[in-house]
Protein backbone atom coordinates (compact mmCIF):
# COMPACT_ATOMS: atom_id res chain seq x y z
CA UNK A 1 0.00 0.00 0.00
CA UNK A 2 1.27 3.45 -0.94
CA UNK A 3 0.11 5.69 1.91
CA UNK A 4 -0.06 8.99 0.03
CA UNK A 5 -1.90 7.61 -3.00
CA UNK A 6 -4.26 5.73 -0.70
CA UNK A 7 -5.05 8.90 1.23
CA UNK A 8 -5.68 10.82 -1.99
CA UNK A 9 -8.11 8.13 -3.09
CA UNK A 10 -10.11 8.09 0.13
CA UNK A 11 -13.35 9.90 0.80
CA UNK A 12 -13.76 11.95 3.97
CA UNK A 13 -16.08 9.24 5.29
CA UNK A 14 -13.42 6.58 4.80
CA UNK A 15 -10.72 8.72 6.38
CA UNK A 16 -12.77 9.51 9.47
CA UNK A 17 -13.80 5.88 9.88
CA UNK A 18 -10.17 4.81 10.03
CA UNK A 19 -9.65 7.21 12.95
CA UNK A 20 -11.99 5.30 15.30
CA UNK A 21 -11.48 2.19 17.42
CA UNK A 22 -14.85 0.98 18.62
CA UNK A 23 -15.97 -1.70 21.05
CA UNK A 24 -18.96 -3.98 20.89
CA UNK A 25 -20.55 -6.57 23.13
CA UNK A 26 -20.08 -10.25 22.36
CA UNK A 27 -23.61 -10.58 20.97
CA UNK A 28 -23.41 -7.51 18.71
CA UNK A 29 -21.56 -8.88 15.69
CA UNK A 30 -23.99 -7.32 13.24
CA UNK A 31 -23.31 -3.89 14.74
CA UNK A 32 -19.59 -4.55 14.35
CA UNK A 33 -20.09 -5.56 10.72
CA UNK A 34 -22.03 -2.39 9.94
CA UNK A 35 -19.44 -0.14 11.58
CA UNK A 36 -16.56 -1.81 9.76
CA UNK A 37 -18.11 -2.40 6.35
CA UNK A 38 -20.19 0.75 6.04
CA UNK A 39 -18.05 3.20 8.00
CA UNK A 40 -14.55 1.72 7.47
CA UNK A 41 -13.84 1.84 11.22
CA UNK A 42 -10.11 1.33 11.68
CA UNK A 43 -10.02 -0.91 14.70
CA UNK A 44 -11.76 -2.60 17.59
CA UNK A 45 -11.17 -2.85 21.31
CA UNK A 46 -11.48 -6.52 22.26
CA UNK A 47 -12.48 -7.53 25.78
CA UNK A 48 -12.65 -10.84 27.59
CA UNK A 49 -16.38 -11.15 26.96
CA UNK A 50 -15.55 -11.04 23.24
CA UNK A 51 -12.72 -13.57 23.50
CA UNK A 52 -12.96 -15.78 26.62
CA UNK A 53 -10.86 -18.50 24.94
CA UNK A 54 -8.16 -18.75 22.29
CA UNK A 55 -10.49 -20.48 19.86
CA UNK A 56 -13.07 -17.73 20.31
CA UNK A 57 -10.37 -15.11 19.78
CA UNK A 58 -9.16 -16.62 16.52
CA UNK A 59 -12.72 -16.95 15.20
CA UNK A 60 -13.59 -13.38 16.15
CA UNK A 61 -10.42 -11.84 14.72
CA UNK A 62 -10.92 -13.69 11.45
CA UNK A 63 -14.54 -12.58 11.28
CA UNK A 64 -13.72 -8.93 11.99
CA UNK A 65 -10.88 -8.90 9.48
CA UNK A 66 -13.24 -10.40 6.90
CA UNK A 67 -15.49 -7.37 7.38
CA UNK A 68 -12.52 -5.10 6.67
CA UNK A 69 -11.48 -7.17 3.66
CA UNK A 70 -14.93 -6.67 2.12
CA UNK A 71 -14.54 -2.89 2.02
CA UNK A 72 -13.42 -0.98 -1.06
CA UNK A 73 -9.87 -0.55 0.21
CA UNK A 74 -9.57 -3.74 2.26
CA UNK A 75 -7.45 -2.08 4.97
CA UNK A 76 -6.82 -4.49 7.89
CA UNK A 77 -8.03 -3.65 11.38
CA UNK A 78 -6.18 -2.77 14.55
CA UNK A 79 -7.44 -5.27 17.11
CA UNK A 80 -6.32 -4.21 20.58
CA UNK A 81 -6.71 -5.83 23.99
CA UNK A 82 -5.73 -5.01 27.58
CA UNK A 83 -3.47 -8.04 27.94
CA UNK A 84 -1.27 -6.51 30.59
CA UNK A 85 -1.15 -9.19 33.28
CA UNK A 86 -3.43 -7.43 35.74
CA UNK A 87 -6.17 -6.97 33.14
CA UNK A 88 -6.60 -9.68 30.56
CA UNK A 89 -8.38 -11.44 27.74
CA UNK A 90 -8.64 -15.19 27.07
CA UNK A 91 -8.39 -15.27 30.84
CA UNK A 92 -9.49 -18.88 31.17
CA UNK A 93 -6.58 -20.08 29.04
CA UNK A 94 -3.84 -17.49 28.50
CA UNK A 95 -0.55 -17.20 30.38
CA UNK A 96 -0.79 -13.46 31.03
CA UNK A 97 1.66 -13.57 33.93
CA UNK A 98 1.46 -12.11 37.42
CA UNK A 99 1.18 -8.47 36.29
CA UNK A 100 3.48 -5.48 36.27
CA UNK A 101 3.93 -4.86 39.99
CA UNK A 102 5.05 -8.46 40.47
CA UNK A 103 7.47 -8.07 37.56
CA UNK A 104 8.70 -4.86 39.17
CA UNK A 105 9.34 -6.81 42.37
CA UNK A 106 11.88 -8.92 40.49
CA UNK A 107 13.73 -5.71 39.46
CA UNK A 108 14.87 -7.64 36.39
CA UNK A 109 14.11 -6.23 32.92
CA UNK A 110 14.84 -9.65 31.43
CA UNK A 111 11.98 -11.06 33.49
CA UNK A 112 9.68 -8.38 32.07
CA UNK A 113 10.96 -9.12 28.58
CA UNK A 114 10.30 -12.85 28.94
CA UNK A 115 6.76 -12.30 30.20
CA UNK A 116 5.77 -9.75 27.58
CA UNK A 117 7.27 -11.98 24.90
CA UNK A 118 4.75 -14.62 25.98
CA UNK A 119 1.97 -12.04 25.87
CA UNK A 120 2.99 -10.98 22.35
CA UNK A 121 3.14 -14.52 21.04
CA UNK A 122 -0.17 -15.57 22.56
CA UNK A 123 -2.12 -12.54 21.41
CA UNK A 124 -0.65 -12.41 17.91
CA UNK A 125 -1.26 -16.15 17.52
CA UNK A 126 -5.01 -15.53 17.53
CA UNK A 127 -5.01 -12.30 15.52
CA UNK A 128 -4.91 -9.68 18.28
CA UNK A 129 -2.27 -7.39 16.83
CA UNK A 130 -2.09 -4.59 19.44
CA UNK A 131 -1.41 -4.94 23.15
CA UNK A 132 -2.79 -1.96 25.06
CA UNK A 133 0.17 -2.01 27.41
CA UNK A 134 2.49 -1.75 29.18
CA UNK A 135 1.27 0.73 31.75
CA UNK A 136 4.22 3.12 32.09
CA UNK A 137 2.73 4.86 35.13
CA UNK A 138 4.85 5.32 38.27
CA UNK A 139 2.49 4.35 41.08
CA UNK A 140 3.77 6.99 43.47
CA UNK A 141 0.44 7.48 45.27
CA UNK A 142 -0.45 4.57 47.60
CA UNK A 143 -4.11 5.58 47.45
CA UNK A 144 -4.29 5.18 43.68
CA UNK A 145 -7.46 3.20 43.10
CA UNK A 146 -7.03 2.25 39.45
CA UNK A 147 -3.33 1.78 38.61
CA UNK A 148 -1.83 -0.03 41.60
CA UNK A 149 -0.65 -3.47 40.48
CA UNK A 150 -0.88 -2.39 36.84
CA UNK A 151 2.31 -0.37 37.48
CA UNK A 152 5.84 -1.76 37.68
CA UNK A 153 6.40 0.33 40.80
CA UNK A 154 7.05 3.82 42.07
CA UNK A 155 10.73 4.36 41.23
CA UNK A 156 11.03 6.12 37.85
CA UNK A 157 14.29 4.36 36.95
CA UNK A 158 12.87 0.91 37.68
CA UNK A 159 9.63 1.64 35.83
CA UNK A 160 11.60 3.02 32.87
CA UNK A 161 13.79 -0.08 32.59
CA UNK A 162 10.85 -2.47 32.85
CA UNK A 163 8.75 -0.42 30.41
CA UNK A 164 11.50 -0.41 27.80
CA UNK A 165 11.96 -4.17 28.16
CA UNK A 166 8.23 -4.78 27.78
CA UNK A 167 8.07 -2.62 24.64
CA UNK A 168 10.98 -4.48 23.05
CA UNK A 169 9.48 -7.85 23.92
CA UNK A 170 6.11 -7.04 22.41
CA UNK A 171 7.45 -5.53 19.21
CA UNK A 172 10.18 -8.12 18.63
CA UNK A 173 7.61 -10.90 18.88
CA UNK A 174 4.84 -9.94 16.52
CA UNK A 175 2.79 -7.38 18.44
CA UNK A 176 2.57 -3.62 18.88
CA UNK A 177 3.14 -1.95 22.25
CA UNK A 178 1.06 0.89 23.69
CA UNK A 179 2.54 3.16 26.36
CA UNK A 180 -0.14 4.36 28.75
CA UNK A 181 -1.54 6.52 30.32
CA UNK A 182 0.37 9.58 29.07
CA UNK A 183 1.74 11.61 30.74
CA UNK A 184 1.20 9.42 33.81
CA UNK A 185 -1.67 8.10 35.95
CA UNK A 186 0.42 7.21 39.00
CA UNK A 187 -0.23 10.19 41.27
CA UNK A 188 -4.02 10.11 41.27
CA UNK A 189 -6.51 8.99 43.89
CA UNK A 190 -9.59 9.35 41.67
CA UNK A 191 -10.21 6.58 39.14
CA UNK A 192 -10.64 8.25 35.73
CA UNK A 193 -13.32 5.67 34.94
CA UNK A 194 -15.41 7.53 37.52
CA UNK A 195 -14.36 11.17 37.30
CA UNK A 196 -11.81 13.67 36.04
CA UNK A 197 -8.64 13.65 38.18
CA UNK A 198 -6.13 16.49 38.49
CA UNK A 199 -2.40 16.08 39.07
CA UNK A 200 -0.78 19.16 40.63
CA UNK A 201 2.88 18.23 40.26
CA UNK A 202 5.25 20.84 38.87
CA UNK A 203 6.73 20.50 35.41
CA UNK A 204 10.07 19.52 36.90
CA UNK A 205 8.45 16.84 39.05
CA UNK A 206 6.50 15.45 36.12
CA UNK A 207 9.66 15.30 34.01
CA UNK A 208 11.68 13.67 36.79
CA UNK A 209 9.05 11.10 37.73
CA UNK A 210 6.14 10.48 35.38
CA UNK A 211 7.70 11.21 32.00
CA UNK A 212 10.85 9.12 32.40
CA UNK A 213 9.23 5.74 31.68
CA UNK A 214 7.47 7.19 28.64
CA UNK A 215 10.75 8.56 27.35
CA UNK A 216 12.32 5.14 27.86
CA UNK A 217 9.45 3.40 26.10
CA UNK A 218 9.62 5.80 23.17
CA UNK A 219 13.37 5.24 23.03
CA UNK A 220 12.72 1.49 22.88
CA UNK A 221 10.57 2.03 19.80
CA UNK A 222 6.99 2.05 21.08
CA UNK A 223 4.63 2.62 18.16
CA UNK A 224 1.58 3.80 20.14
CA UNK A 225 1.03 6.14 23.09
CA UNK A 226 -2.34 6.22 24.88
CA UNK A 227 -3.53 9.47 26.42
CA UNK A 228 -4.93 9.89 29.92
CA UNK A 229 -8.14 11.68 30.88
CA UNK A 230 -6.35 13.69 33.57
CA UNK A 231 -5.69 17.40 34.01
CA UNK A 232 -2.00 18.17 34.54
CA UNK A 233 -2.24 21.72 35.78
CA UNK A 234 1.46 22.49 35.28
CA UNK A 235 1.06 22.01 31.52
CA UNK A 236 -2.62 22.73 30.91
CA UNK A 237 -4.89 23.84 33.76
CA UNK A 238 -8.09 23.63 31.72
CA UNK A 239 -7.98 20.51 29.55
CA UNK A 240 -7.21 16.85 30.27
CA UNK A 241 -4.28 15.39 28.38
CA UNK A 242 -6.54 13.77 25.78
CA UNK A 243 -7.86 17.17 24.75
CA UNK A 244 -4.69 19.21 25.23
CA UNK A 245 -2.59 20.35 22.25
CA UNK A 246 0.02 21.48 24.76
CA UNK A 247 0.45 17.99 26.20
CA UNK A 248 0.01 16.00 22.99
CA UNK A 249 1.75 18.52 20.73
CA UNK A 250 4.38 20.48 22.62
CA UNK A 251 5.20 17.78 25.17
CA UNK A 252 4.68 14.40 23.48
CA UNK A 253 5.48 15.29 19.87
CA UNK A 254 7.88 18.13 20.59
CA UNK A 255 9.83 17.51 23.79
CA UNK A 256 9.74 13.68 23.73
CA UNK A 257 9.97 13.44 19.94
CA UNK A 258 7.26 10.80 19.54
CA UNK A 259 6.20 10.33 15.93
CA UNK A 260 4.05 7.23 16.31
CA UNK A 261 0.29 6.91 16.65
CA UNK A 262 -1.61 8.54 19.52
CA UNK A 263 -4.70 6.70 20.73
CA UNK A 264 -7.10 8.10 23.29
CA UNK A 265 -8.07 6.21 26.37
CA UNK A 266 -11.71 5.22 26.15
CA UNK A 267 -13.92 8.22 25.56
CA UNK A 268 -16.74 6.32 27.28
CA UNK A 269 -15.09 6.67 30.67
CA UNK A 270 -16.91 8.91 33.12
CA UNK A 271 -14.02 11.37 33.22
CA UNK A 272 -15.10 12.23 29.66
CA UNK A 273 -18.80 11.48 29.57
CA UNK A 274 -19.64 13.40 32.73
CA UNK A 275 -17.69 16.49 31.73
CA UNK A 276 -17.87 16.76 27.93
CA UNK A 277 -20.36 16.29 25.17
CA UNK A 278 -19.19 13.21 23.19
CA UNK A 279 -19.08 15.07 19.88
CA UNK A 280 -17.27 18.10 21.32
CA UNK A 281 -14.78 15.81 23.07
CA UNK A 282 -14.04 13.90 19.87
CA UNK A 283 -13.48 17.12 17.91
CA UNK A 284 -11.24 18.56 20.63
CA UNK A 285 -9.30 15.32 20.87
CA UNK A 286 -8.61 15.08 17.15
CA UNK A 287 -7.59 18.73 17.03
CA UNK A 288 -5.30 18.24 20.02
CA UNK A 289 -3.41 15.45 18.29
CA UNK A 290 -5.28 12.18 18.85
CA UNK A 291 -4.92 9.97 15.77
CA UNK A 292 -7.22 7.14 16.82
CA UNK A 293 -10.26 7.71 19.01
CA UNK A 294 -11.14 4.74 21.20
CA UNK A 295 -14.63 4.09 22.49
CA UNK A 296 -14.11 0.98 24.56
CA UNK A 297 -15.74 -0.09 27.82
CA UNK A 298 -19.19 0.32 26.41
CA UNK A 299 -20.59 -1.06 29.66
CA UNK A 300 -20.62 2.48 31.06
CA UNK A 301 -24.23 3.62 30.85
CA UNK A 302 -24.55 1.02 28.14
CA UNK A 303 -27.80 0.97 26.19
CA UNK A 304 -27.59 -1.89 23.73
CA UNK A 305 -30.58 -0.59 21.82
CA UNK A 306 -28.85 2.72 21.04
CA UNK A 307 -25.26 1.51 20.72
CA UNK A 308 -25.07 1.45 16.94
CA UNK A 309 -27.05 4.66 16.61
CA UNK A 310 -24.73 6.48 19.02
CA UNK A 311 -21.54 5.34 17.30
CA UNK A 312 -22.83 6.24 13.86
CA UNK A 313 -23.93 9.65 15.10
CA UNK A 314 -20.45 10.33 16.46
CA UNK A 315 -18.75 9.31 13.22
CA UNK A 316 -21.16 11.40 11.15
CA UNK A 317 -20.67 14.42 13.41
CA UNK A 318 -16.90 14.09 12.96
CA UNK A 319 -17.34 13.94 9.20
CA UNK A 320 -19.40 17.14 9.33
CA UNK A 321 -16.71 18.78 11.45
CA UNK A 322 -14.14 17.95 8.77
CA UNK A 323 -16.40 19.17 5.98
CA UNK A 324 -17.04 22.42 7.87
CA UNK A 325 -13.37 22.97 8.63
CA UNK A 326 -13.80 22.57 12.39
CA UNK A 327 -11.28 19.75 12.11
CA UNK A 328 -8.61 20.74 9.62
CA UNK A 329 -8.30 18.42 6.63
CA UNK A 330 -4.51 18.34 7.06
CA UNK A 331 -4.97 17.19 10.66
CA UNK A 332 -7.10 14.32 9.36
CA UNK A 333 -4.52 13.32 6.77
CA UNK A 334 -1.76 13.56 9.37
CA UNK A 335 -3.65 11.21 11.69
CA UNK A 336 -4.45 8.87 8.84
CA UNK A 337 -0.79 8.67 7.81
CA UNK A 338 0.11 7.45 11.27
CA UNK A 339 -2.73 4.92 11.39
CA UNK A 340 -1.86 3.50 7.97
CA UNK A 341 1.88 3.59 8.60
CA UNK A 342 1.40 1.60 11.78
CA UNK A 343 -0.59 -1.03 9.93
CA UNK A 344 2.07 -1.30 7.23
CA UNK A 345 5.10 -1.28 9.57
CA UNK A 346 3.54 -3.89 11.80
CA UNK A 347 2.91 -6.13 8.82
CA UNK A 348 -0.71 -6.65 9.70
CA UNK A 349 -2.55 -9.27 7.72
CA UNK A 350 -6.27 -9.71 7.46
CA UNK A 351 -5.86 -13.39 8.18
CA UNK A 352 -3.99 -14.49 11.33
CA UNK A 353 -2.34 -17.87 11.32
CA UNK A 354 -4.15 -20.40 13.52
CA UNK A 355 -1.79 -21.07 16.43
CA UNK A 356 -4.22 -21.37 19.31
CA UNK A 357 -2.27 -24.29 20.80
CA UNK A 358 0.46 -22.00 22.11
CA UNK A 359 -2.01 -20.02 24.27
CA UNK A 360 -1.44 -21.18 27.82
CA UNK A 361 0.99 -23.84 26.61
CA UNK A 362 3.48 -25.56 28.96
CA UNK A 363 6.45 -23.34 28.02
CA UNK A 364 4.44 -20.17 28.60
CA UNK A 365 3.05 -21.47 31.89
CA UNK A 366 6.57 -22.21 33.05
CA UNK A 367 7.68 -18.66 32.22
CA UNK A 368 4.81 -17.03 34.09
CA UNK A 369 5.29 -19.25 37.14
CA UNK A 370 9.01 -18.49 37.17
CA UNK A 371 8.24 -14.76 37.10
CA UNK A 372 5.69 -15.11 39.90
CA UNK A 373 8.16 -17.08 42.03
CA UNK A 374 10.86 -14.45 41.64
CA UNK A 375 8.38 -11.74 42.66
CA UNK A 376 7.25 -13.18 45.99
CA UNK A 377 8.75 -11.21 48.84
CA UNK A 378 8.93 -12.00 52.54
CA UNK A 379 8.65 -8.43 53.75
CA UNK A 380 8.75 -9.59 57.37
CA UNK A 381 9.46 -12.80 59.27
CA UNK A 382 10.26 -11.55 62.77
CA UNK A 383 9.29 -14.79 64.48
CA UNK A 384 11.06 -17.02 61.91
CA UNK A 385 7.81 -18.80 61.03
CA UNK A 386 8.87 -19.60 57.48
CA UNK A 387 8.92 -22.04 55.91
CA UNK A 388 5.93 -23.67 57.56
CA UNK A 389 5.99 -27.23 58.85
CA UNK A 390 3.68 -29.05 56.47
CA UNK A 391 3.32 -31.98 58.90
CA UNK A 392 2.07 -29.79 61.75
CA UNK A 393 -1.50 -28.50 62.24
CA UNK A 394 -2.20 -25.45 60.08
CA UNK A 395 -5.17 -23.06 60.01
CA UNK A 396 -5.90 -21.08 56.85
CA UNK A 397 -8.30 -18.13 57.04
CA UNK A 398 -9.91 -16.47 54.05
CA UNK A 399 -10.47 -12.85 55.02
CA UNK A 400 -12.67 -12.16 51.96
CA UNK A 401 -16.36 -12.93 51.82
CA UNK A 402 -17.32 -15.09 48.86
CA UNK A 403 -19.79 -12.53 47.52
CA UNK A 404 -16.97 -10.03 47.01
CA UNK A 405 -15.58 -12.07 44.12
CA UNK A 406 -18.71 -11.76 42.00
CA UNK A 407 -17.66 -8.40 40.55
CA UNK A 408 -14.43 -9.77 39.07
CA UNK A 409 -16.17 -11.14 35.99
CA UNK A 410 -18.84 -8.46 35.66
CA UNK A 411 -16.88 -5.63 34.07
CA UNK A 412 -17.85 -6.40 30.44
CA UNK A 413 -14.45 -7.43 29.24
CA UNK A 414 -12.03 -5.10 30.98
CA UNK A 415 -10.57 -5.79 34.37
CA UNK A 416 -9.32 -9.00 35.97
CA UNK A 417 -11.95 -11.35 34.44
CA UNK A 418 -10.73 -13.99 36.91
CA UNK A 419 -13.36 -16.59 37.67
CA UNK A 420 -11.30 -18.42 40.30
CA UNK A 421 -10.36 -16.42 43.37
CA UNK A 422 -6.68 -16.17 44.25
CA UNK A 423 -7.47 -17.61 47.68
CA UNK A 424 -8.87 -20.78 46.14
CA UNK A 425 -5.72 -21.38 44.12
CA UNK A 426 -3.56 -20.79 47.19
CA UNK A 427 -5.69 -23.03 49.38
CA UNK A 428 -5.62 -25.85 46.84
CA UNK A 429 -1.82 -25.64 46.58
CA UNK A 430 -1.44 -25.90 50.36
CA UNK A 431 -4.06 -28.65 50.68
CA UNK A 432 -2.11 -30.83 48.28
CA UNK A 433 1.02 -30.67 50.45
CA UNK A 434 -0.11 -30.22 54.07
CA UNK A 435 -1.17 -33.12 56.29
CA UNK A 436 -3.48 -31.27 58.70
CA UNK A 437 -5.01 -28.17 57.13
CA UNK A 438 -8.16 -26.45 58.39
CA UNK A 439 -9.75 -23.80 56.16
CA UNK A 440 -11.98 -21.13 57.70
CA UNK A 441 -14.25 -19.01 55.50
CA UNK A 442 -14.66 -15.31 56.15
CA UNK A 443 -18.40 -15.86 56.58
CA UNK A 444 -17.71 -18.40 59.34
CA UNK A 445 -14.94 -16.49 61.07
CA UNK A 446 -15.16 -16.74 64.85
CA UNK A 447 -12.14 -15.80 66.89
CA UNK A 448 -13.17 -18.25 69.62
CA UNK A 449 -12.94 -21.10 67.12
CA UNK A 450 -9.34 -20.40 66.12
CA UNK A 451 -7.05 -23.21 67.38
CA UNK A 452 -4.76 -22.18 70.23
CA UNK A 453 -1.74 -23.84 68.68
CA UNK A 454 -0.19 -24.27 65.25
CA UNK A 455 0.59 -21.88 62.44
CA UNK A 456 -2.12 -19.47 61.41
CA UNK A 457 -2.29 -18.04 57.88
CA UNK A 458 -4.58 -15.17 56.86
CA UNK A 459 -4.90 -14.46 53.14
CA UNK A 460 -5.73 -10.97 51.89
CA UNK A 461 -6.58 -9.97 48.31
CA UNK A 462 -7.15 -6.92 46.14
CA UNK A 463 -8.11 -6.56 42.49
CA UNK A 464 -7.80 -3.55 40.18
CA UNK A 465 -11.30 -2.91 38.90
CA UNK A 466 -12.37 -0.16 36.44
CA UNK A 467 -14.94 2.12 37.99
CA UNK A 468 -15.66 -0.36 40.78
CA UNK A 469 -14.17 -1.41 44.11
CA UNK A 470 -13.26 -4.85 45.38
CA UNK A 471 -15.00 -5.21 48.72
CA UNK A 472 -12.17 -5.78 51.16
CA UNK A 473 -13.78 -4.12 54.17
CA UNK A 474 -13.82 -7.31 56.21
CA UNK A 475 -10.19 -8.19 55.56
CA UNK A 476 -8.54 -5.66 57.84
CA UNK A 477 -10.89 -6.38 60.74
CA UNK A 478 -10.18 -10.12 60.56
CA UNK A 479 -6.43 -9.56 60.34
CA UNK A 480 -6.47 -7.18 63.30
CA UNK A 481 -8.49 -9.64 65.36
CA UNK A 482 -6.06 -12.46 64.55
CA UNK A 483 -3.10 -10.22 65.27
CA UNK A 484 -4.49 -9.36 68.69
CA UNK A 485 -5.32 -12.97 69.52
CA UNK A 486 -2.37 -14.86 68.04
CA UNK A 487 0.11 -12.29 66.76
CA UNK A 488 3.31 -14.28 67.22
CA UNK A 489 2.08 -17.18 65.08
CA UNK A 490 0.18 -15.20 62.46
CA UNK A 491 1.35 -15.21 58.85
CA UNK A 492 -0.34 -12.77 56.49
CA UNK A 493 -0.13 -13.76 52.82
CA UNK A 494 -0.98 -10.82 50.57
CA UNK A 495 -2.16 -11.92 47.13
CA UNK A 496 -2.19 -8.25 46.23
CA UNK A 497 -0.10 -5.06 46.61
CA UNK A 498 1.41 -4.39 50.07
CA UNK A 499 -0.29 -1.05 50.79
CA UNK A 500 -2.64 -2.66 53.33
CA UNK A 501 0.33 -3.11 55.68
CA UNK A 502 -0.13 0.52 56.74
CA UNK A 503 -3.39 -0.56 58.41
CA UNK A 504 -1.66 -3.07 60.70
CA UNK A 505 2.04 -2.13 60.83
CA UNK A 506 2.82 -4.51 63.71
CA UNK A 507 2.28 -7.70 61.72
CA UNK A 508 5.37 -9.83 62.30
CA UNK A 509 5.23 -12.14 59.27
CA UNK A 510 4.07 -10.75 55.96
CA UNK A 511 4.49 -12.40 52.57
CA UNK A 512 3.50 -10.48 49.43
CA UNK A 513 3.04 -11.77 45.88
CA UNK A 514 2.17 -8.32 44.40
CA UNK A 515 -0.45 -10.13 42.32
CA UNK A 516 -3.78 -11.92 42.49
CA UNK A 517 -3.18 -14.13 39.45
CA UNK A 518 -3.23 -17.94 39.85
CA UNK A 519 0.49 -18.21 39.11
CA UNK A 520 1.19 -15.75 41.96
CA UNK A 521 -1.00 -17.67 44.41
CA UNK A 522 0.78 -20.87 43.47
CA UNK A 523 4.18 -19.23 43.87
CA UNK A 524 3.26 -17.83 47.29
CA UNK A 525 2.24 -21.29 48.48
CA UNK A 526 5.56 -22.72 47.27
CA UNK A 527 7.44 -20.05 49.22
CA UNK A 528 5.54 -20.87 52.41
CA UNK A 529 6.26 -24.57 51.92
CA UNK A 530 9.95 -23.90 51.46
CA UNK A 531 9.97 -25.17 47.89
CA UNK A 532 11.02 -21.80 46.47
CA UNK A 533 13.33 -19.15 47.89
CA UNK A 534 11.64 -15.73 47.98
CA UNK A 535 13.56 -13.26 45.86
CA UNK A 536 11.30 -10.29 45.39
CA UNK A 537 11.59 -6.81 46.83
CA UNK A 538 8.70 -4.39 47.11
CA UNK A 539 8.74 -1.94 44.19
CA UNK A 540 6.51 0.43 46.17
CA UNK A 541 6.83 2.04 49.61
CA UNK A 542 4.18 1.70 52.30
CA UNK A 543 3.82 4.91 54.35
CA UNK A 544 4.18 4.46 58.08
CA UNK A 545 6.05 1.15 57.77
CA UNK A 546 9.57 -0.09 57.12
CA UNK A 547 8.67 -1.12 53.57
CA UNK A 548 10.69 1.16 51.30
CA UNK A 549 11.02 0.77 47.54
Amino acid sequence: MNIESTIRSMTTEEKVGQMFMLAFAADQMDEARILMEEHLVGGAYIGDDNVPTARAALALCNKLQSFAADTRLGIPLLLGADQEGTWSVMTAESAMGPGNMALGATADPQCAYDMFRVIARETSAVGLNVVLGPAADCNSNPHNSIIGMRSFGENPELVARMTAAAVRALQENGSVATLKHFPGHGDTTLDSHRGLPTVARSRDELRAIDLRPFAAGIGAGAKIVMTSHIIFSAFDSERPATLSPVILGDLLRGELGFDGMVVSDSMNMHSMKRNYDPIDAAIQGFNAGVDLMMLAEEHYDHDAGRYLENQRALIRATIRAVDDGVINAERVDDALRRVLRLKIEAGFSTWPRPQTAIVGGPENRAIELAAARRAVSVLRDRQALLPINRAAPLTLVNTTERSAYDVLTQTRGIGPNQATAAFDVFAQALSAKCDDLTIIKAEDFDLAAIPSAGALIAVTENYTLPGLDFDGALQASIVRALQEEAGDRLIVVALRDPYELAEYPEIGTYVCSFSFRPCAAQAAAQVLLGEVEPGGRSPVSVPGTDVIA
